[in-house]
């Protein structure tokens, strides 16, 4: 078990002010090899052309005469909540369908990638979709819990697929999404239960929660909360939705400093994971750390808060880490490696990479099927059993009832400092061997005891 070194953690602490105060075959790079604009049909038009491939039917956001499919992206990539993480995302998610243009494209139907910052913001979200409604044939991307739910009526009235950047658990409910979300991994919720059996096994007995409000947080909390009672662990300090977004937080930091528990849930963003951890600390807390995967980034290891998450936190991962010899990691880490050299290792890289693999294989059973229209992409959806993503992750599926399809698999990372910065630290680059993010793994992909009990049939949080 993780042990604290109080002179690290005074000496972090005191800090931690400054580093939280702000948030911090080969192809080419850049545009899609595809980035022929053309025009879009009329909205809700369907057409069907033999000039491309005879009887495929074709419909907003295809250009069947130069085999064209045209994706958006509504990313956060400038916002202050996410957009370190984000970045890596639609960088790995550009290189990809740059990739897959470079070596034929699908089936020779090339992929142009129309990506939007969206800033996090609800407003801004929606703006940059009614950019997009009209011109693309799905979203590969969608930044966020609360604006993706902010856009769904939206989405449900184009009948647009889209992948949630975000794992509230409503994703996996048609009845809520209408069937359009092409939900990633498991949910905050199933995770958070996986969490606490692990918690549970390390002899923890009591937890501190503390999320922030929404759909992200509540769902979280609403994990925690079941699998609390599952396991027989009190929750000492109960700060669900409590937590402002990169805030100094001073009555949930007193709340957790003075709950005297093993263990504490944060559902939150780094920054604010630091502010807390911190801020806890700096009060004389002395226990262990833990919580939903967007909480962490390893870019919190660059920070003077870097003692404290290599002694006390524990990651939770719906991935495996750069520095995997998971397959797919390998072939990832080598196409990136021969498009940009210089960048930086994350974990993050493989959350866009996955994605852009789930709407590629959606899209081939699309054009397998002859339709590439909104429709078509729902049928090819509804006949998905399983996206192969060579061990980075859980293989998804989306046929089926939700209890049926919903992943349950999380693993559990200890982030390393040392092992970090004998790397190279935030100096490394991914054209490195052993180029790391510093997570070295502690329990292999798992679903817990509450997890494989839980009837999936309904959100955890009803919005």
């Amino acid at each position: 078990m993780k042990k604290l070194h109080i002179v690290g953690v005074v000496l972090a602490f005191a800090l931690l002010a400054a580093a939280c105060g702000s948030s911090d075959d080969t192809t080419t790079t850049g545009a899609a090899a595809a980035a022929t604009t053309t025009t879009a049909a009329a909205e809700g038009e369907t057409t069907t052309t033999a000039s491309a491939e005879a009887g495929m039917k074709t419909g907003i956001g295809v250009d069947a005469d130069t085999m064209t499919i045209r994706l958006g992206a509504l990313h956060d990539l400038t916002g202050p909540v996410f957009s370190p993480l984000v970045v890596d995302i639609n960088d790995a998610m550009q290189i990809y369908y740059d990739n897959l243009n470079a070596n034929g494209g699908i089936d020779g139907w090339m992929i142009e990638y129309i990506p939007e910052d969206t800033l996090y913001d609800v407003d801004t979200h929606l703006e940059k979709y009614e950019k997009l409604r009209d011109n693309v044939l799905a979203i590969t991307a969608s930044t966020g819990s609360p604006t993706s739910v902010a856009a769904l009526p939206a989405l449900m009235e184009d009948n647009m697929t889209f992948i949630p950047l975000s794992w509230y658990s409503g994703w996996g409910i048609p009845e809520f999404d209408g069937g359009l979300a092409l939900e990633q991994n498991t949910n905050y919720c199933i995770e958070a239960m996986n969490i606490l059996e692990f918690v549970n096994g390390m002899g923890g007995t009591t937890i501190a929660l503390a999320t922030f409000p929404g759909d992200y947080g509540l769902d979280a909390a609403a994990g925690v909360k079941l699998a609390a009672e599952f396991y027989g662990i009190e929750i000492v300090y109960d700060g669900e939705g409590l937590v402002v977004p990169n805030g100094d937080n001073p009555e949930v930091i007193a709340g957790i400093a003075g709950s005297g528990a093993d263990w504490v849930f944060l559902t939150t963003n780094p920054t604010t994971s630091a502010i807390l951890l911190g801020g806890a600390f700096g009060a004389g807390f002395t226990g262990l750390w833990t919580g939903s995967v967007p909480g962490y980034d390893f870019r919190l290891l660059d920070s003077p808060a870097a003692p404290l998450f290599d002694q006390v936190y524990y990651q939770s991962a719906y991935n495996v880490p750069w520095g995997s010899d998971a397959p797919g990691q390998v072939e990832m880490a080598e196409i990136l490696k021969a498009v940009e050299p210089g960048k930086r290792p994350s974990d993050a890289f493989i959350i866009g990479w996955n994605e852009a693999k789930t709407m590629h294989s959606v899209l081939a059973t699309a054009i397998a099927n002859g339709d590439l229209t909104r429709e078509g992409v729902q049928v090819a959806v509804s006949q998905t059993t399983s996206v192969d993503f060579a061990g980075t992750a859980p293989n998804q599926n989306y046929s089926g009832t939700p209890d049926e399809y919903v992943t349950r698999e999380t693993a559990i990372f200890d982030p390393d400092l040392a092992t970090y910065l004998a790397a190279g630290g935030a100096a490394q680059t991914i054209a490195q061997d052993d180029a790391t993010t510093g997570s070295l793994l502690v329990q292999d992909f798992f679903v817990s005891e509450a997890a494989a009990n839980f009837e999936f049939s309904a959100p955890c949080y009803e919005l």
